[in-house]
This record gives C-alpha cells, sequence and structure tokens, in this order.
C-alpha cells in the first residue's frame, strides 16, 4: 500500500469535503480548509493511496502546543492502518517542531478514534460539555505530551 502523506493543495479540497460530508454530521465548509491552507500556523495534511484522497487532518500549532482541529479516514479506506500512520506522521510534525503537546477534542461516543488517540499516547484531559451538534454530545479533550 503506497501512502503519500503531504500538505493539502487546492487540488484535494473537492475530495476532501466529499468525505468529510461522509464521515461527520456537522461539516466543515470547503472555505474553512481553504483557510487553513493559506494560513502559517496551520498544517493541513492530505492522505493519498493510489492517487486518491483517503483521508486528511489540519492540525494547527502555535507556540509549544499542536492542535488537532480535523482528523478523518474516508469510510472507503477505514480499518487499513491509515489512521494510524496519519497520526504518526501528526507526532512526528510536533516532535519536528519541537512541540511540548497536542491537543484534540473527540466525540464522548467515537470509540474507534478513543482507542486510536490511547494507542499513540493520548490521555483524557477533560470535557466540552455540549460541544458537538447533530447530535448534541460532550467532547473528551485528549492531549499526548511530547518528551
Amino acid at each position: 500500500m503506497d501512502i503519500i502523506i503531504s500538505r493539502m493543495t487546492e487540488g484535494d479540497l473537492d475530495e476532501v469535503v466529499v468525505i468529510e460530508k461522509k464521515v461527520f454530521a456537522d461539516p466543515w465548509p470547503k472555505l474553512a480548509f481553504k483557510y487553513d491552507m493559506e494560513n502559517d500556523y496551520a498544517i493541513p495534511l492530505s492522505v493519498k493511496l493510489q492517487g486518491i484522497i483517503a483521508g486528511y487532518a489540519s492540525t494547527y500549532h502555535v507556540e509549544d502546543e499542536m492542535q488537532i482541529g480535523n482528523i478523518a479516514v474516508s469510510p472507503d479506506f477505514q480499518h487499513q492502518g491509515i489512521g494510524s500512520k496519519l497520526m504518526a506522521h501528526i507526532i512526528q510534525e510536533a516532535i519536528g517542531l519541537k512541540l511540548k503537546h497536542i491537543y484534540l477534542e473527540v466525540r464522548q461516543s467515537n470509540e474507534i478514534a478513543i482507542k486510536l488517540y490511547y494507542k499513540f499516547g493520548f490521555v483524557i484531559w477533560g470535557c466540552r460539555r455540549l460541544y458537538y451538534r447533530h447530535p448534541t454530545e460532550d467532547a473528551l479533550i485528549m492531549v499526548k505530551e511530547i518528551n
């Protein structure tokens, strides 16, 4: 499996938005991803498998912290290790930038994602009450310390 993870480009946007709408009940608009591509503090990533967008992530770094704002794998490519490879890449980006922490929010009911984050050393740090819509649900705040 030839997986290529690189900085998201404008050519990736249409496929990213299709995945976003398939995966999330309250999807980000195309403009949000485009905005990330134009900002120095954002690291938007796309994952390509045989030239097809299989996943993506939007990350942000400020001072010594990284925030994962959005991460997804297309339903067509789930359970193939793509999420793990993307998470490993994000962690390496954080290490390269000499960051100390990576934060993210995840739906409390998203057991598959939570399991992935635990696998990479994230721990639950707190809770954001009623953070998500469609349906309304709490978000777990998870953090990974970078040594």
